[in-house]
């Protein structure tokens, strides 16, 4: 770990989080709205320490030796893990759906069976019948 919480690797590039102004700055100086911008998922080891927050504008600063010190942009998305409250809902109503639908199913099942039970009990009494008279 780097002295601010970050990681400290050669391979890692520099990591810091715009300001709204200096975002905005960047922006009108590519010519791009956020949404055109590569992404960077919110929990990405790399930036997790500096607790972004969705939307907010990550700097790059990378070192090469053919091009020297480069910069890129990166907007912060939620991550893959964390869920949004809409989806839990959405999960949550289709698994009461389905125990409702299995409860249904399971009841329309015994019910066939009972009457497929009543049903023989019957057809064996007729025919018993029928070979007695």
């Amino acid at each position: 770990m780097g002295e601010d919480g970050g990681l400290n690797h050669i391979l890692v590039p520099k990591h810091e989080l715009l300001s709204k102004e200096d975002s905005e700055k960047v922006l009108k100086e590519l010519g791009v709205k956020l949404w055109q911008l590569p992404r960077i998922y919110q929990d990405d080891p790399a930036i997790r320490h500096l607790n972004p927050e969705v939307g907010q504008l990550v700097k790059i600063t990378r070192s090469s030796e053919l091009a020297g010190e480069y910069v890129v942009y990166r907007v912060v998305v939620s991550s893959l893990t964390a869920k949004s409250t809409t989806t839990e809902k959405k999960e949550e109503k289709a698994e009461k759906r389905k125990t409702k639908e299995k409860s249904a199913t399971k009841s329309r099942t015994t019910s066939k069976s009972r009457k497929k039970k009543a049903g023989k009990s019957t057809s064996k009494s007729k025919r018993s019948r029928t070979r007695e008279g």
